[in-house]
C-alpha cells in the first residue's frame, strides 16, 4: 500500500475486518487458507487503501475511549488526541455536577457519547450543522444504547441553545485553508472539508462559537486546537468572559485543548 504510514498494520486491520477477527489473530493465522470470496474482499479493501482512503472509512468503525464509533465520509474520524478533550471536559463537568454538557460540532457523536458513557445518569446535547452527520451520530447513540441521554440537534454552532451554566466542549474545524494541500491525502481528499478547514487562519468557526458561548453565559468551555492556536484561542475566551484559561498538552506534548471558566 504505497505511501501509507503503516502498511503492515493497515493490512492486518483490513484482513481482520474481512475475516471478522482481530489484527493480532491475523498474524497468528498467517498461514491459513482463504476462500475466493474472502480473497476478493481483501483485494477490494487493499485497493481502497491504496487510493489513500482512511482505514476507518473502509472498516466503518473507529475506537474512541471505551466505545466503537461507526463512521462514514459524512463525519470526521475520531482521533486519539481528541480523547484529551473528553478527559478535560469530564473534569470541568465534574466540577459542576448539576449542569448538562454540550458537544458543539458533534459529527459522529464520539465526544457526546463518550461523555454520556462515562458519566451515567447525566445528559448531553450534541449539535451539528450537517443533517448527514447527525444521522451517523443518532445511529451510534442507538447502537450504544445512549440515545436516552444524548439529545442531538441541528444547529449553527451553539445557536438556539440555553447555555447558561452549562459545560461546552468543541472539536471544531481548525485547519487554515492554505494548509489543506499540505495534509495527508487521507484528510485532504477524503474527510469532509467542512469539518477540517476554517478560514484563512483556521479560527473562523472557533471564533464564532466562542462568541456564542460567551453571550450564552456558559459556565466552562473546552476547545480542541491546532498548531500555534493556544494563545489566540485563550485570548478570545478571556475577551468572551472566561477569565480563567488553561492550555492542556497531548501525549506528544503539543498544546491540544484550551479551556475557559467563568469566575463564580
Amino acid at each position: 500500500m504505497a505511501g501509507v504510514d503503516s502498511p503492515a498494520l493497515d493490512a492486518n486491520v483490513l484482513i481482520g475486518h474481512v475475516l471478522g477477527i482481530t489484527p493480532e489473530q491475523v498474524v497468528l493465522r498467517s498461514d491459513a487458507e482463504l476462500d475466493h470470496e474472502d480473497l476478493r474482499a481483501i483485494d477490494v479493501a487493499a485497493q481502497r487503501r491504496e487510493r489513500r482512503e482512511p482505514v476507518a472509512y473502509i472498516t466503518g468503525t473507529k475506537a474512541f475511549r471505551r466505545l466503537e464509533i461507526s463512521v462514514n465520509r459524512d463525519v470526521l474520524i475520531p482521533r486519539p488526541e481528541t480523547e484529551l478533550l473528553v478527559e478535560v471536559g469530564l473534569a470541568l463537568w465534574d466540577a459542576s455536577p448539576g449542569a448538562w454538557a454540550v458537544d458543539v460540532g458533534t459529527g459522529s457523536g464520539a465526544i457526546a457519547l463518550a461523555l454520556a458513557d462515562e458519566r451515567p445518569g447525566r445528559w448531553v446535547v450534541g449539535t451539528d450543522c450537517s443533517p448527514a452527520a447527525l444521522q451517523v451520530a443518532a445511529g451510534n447513540a442507538q447502537r450504544l444504547q445512549l440515545a436516552d441521554r444524548v439529545n442531538l440537534c441541528l444547529a449553527d454552532g451553539a445557536s438556539g441553545l440555553n447555555l447558561r451554566g452549562v459545560v461546552v466542549l468543541a472539536n471544531l474545524p481548525y485547519i487554515p485553508a492554505p494548509a489543506l494541500g499540505t495534509l495527508q491525502p487521507e484528510i485532504s481528499q477524503w474527510e469532509p472539508s467542512v469539518a477540517v478547514v476554517a478560514g484563512s487562519d483556521g479560527l473562523a468557526v472557533i471564533r464564532k462559537v466562542i462568541a456564542q458561548v460567551g453571550r450564552g453565559q456558559a459556565r466552562a468551555v473546552a476547545f480542541e486546537i491546532g498548531l500555534g492556536q493556544a494563545e489566540p484561542v485563550a485570548a478570545l475566551l478571556r475577551q468572551a468572559g472566561f477569565p480563567r484559561t488553561a492550555v492542556h498538552a497531548d501525549l506528544a506534548d503539543q498544546p491540544r485543548v484550551v479551556t475557559g471558566t467563568r469566575v463564580s
